[in-house]
């Protein structure tokens, strides 16, 4: 990779009624340290007041992108759309509801640059709709990989800044739930590379309505990565559930 001075970052903001956390989240974009970016907002046809919201913000900042979608597709589609909208030599993606700290983009493009990573990602924060941790933080280890990854995934959406050559190949499936970390699985299988930043440089937020919050669900939509994504045999499959089960619980014991 050609290491450029003053890289050009895309983010990537799906939303859908997210009126209560919309302008925390657009505004730790905002305040980035690094500050060459375009922020590309996808609104997803919600139904509260979030597209005001955005509307407003959006004329505050000529950087800001905003996308009012027709019709509510899913945060798979969504996210795709903003892939092929974006610019830059890196693309971030950021939830609606999380927050960065201020210097993610700075450190995240640092890392990129210095290790040659298709994907750099961050330990976090896990909070609930107040802003309150809900555990101890989540710290990433320096690497992983496909096989590490088929166990636990330590690659959230809103921490993962990745390469050009990633976003030119690679999109959202559309067909699975939990659509990031196949994702991941898809990129890490084929040879890319990726690198964390052990320092906390996200909040990662748990609503009750989410889909994160639905652990039985997201253990039935687990196994189907496994089984009906990779086409995993059947014993593979079951080893690596029995390990996703002990390390979920590990990470989300007190959530």
């Amino acid at each position: 990779m050609i290491k450029e001075s003053n890289p050009y970052v895309s983010v990537i903001m799906p939303s859908y009624n997210s009126a209560d956390f919309i302008e925390l989240a657009v505004n730790s974009v905002l305040q980035q340290t690094f500050d060459n970016f375009e922020l590309i907002i996808i609104d997803d046809c919600s139904s509260d007041n979030t597209r005001d919201i955005l509307q407003k913000i959006s004329k505050t900042d000529e950087r800001i992108r905003l996308v009012l979608s027709d019709k509510n597709e899913g945060a798979a589609i969504t996210r795709n759309k903003g892939l092929d909208l974006c610019r830059g030599t890196f693309v971030a993606l950021i939830d609606s509801d999380d927050i960065w700290a201020k210097e993610k983009l700075e450190l995240q493009v640092a890392a990129a640059q210095s290790s040659n990573a298709d994907i750099v990602y961050c330990s976090y924060s896990i909070i609930d709709e107040n802003g309150n941790k809900k555990c101890r933080e989540f710290i990433v280890p320096e690497k992983t990989d496909f096989k590490d990854t088929l166990n636990v995934s330590v690659i959230s959406c809103s921490t993962a800044l990745l390469s050009r050559k990633i976003v030119d190949k690679y999109r959202f499936p559309t067909d699975f739930y939990h659509e990031d970390y196949a994702l991941w699985l898809s990129i890490l299988k084929d040879g890319y590379s990726a690198a964390g930043l052990t320092e906390v440089l996200a909040e990662y937020r748990v609503r009750g309505d989410s889909r994160a919050s639905n652990k039985l669900s997201s253990a039935k939509n687990r196994w189907n990565i496994y089984r009906k994504f990779l086409h995993l045999p059947l014993t593979s499959c079951i080893f690596h559930f029995v390990q996703y089960g002990v390390l979920g619980f590990i990470k989300y014991k007190n959530i």
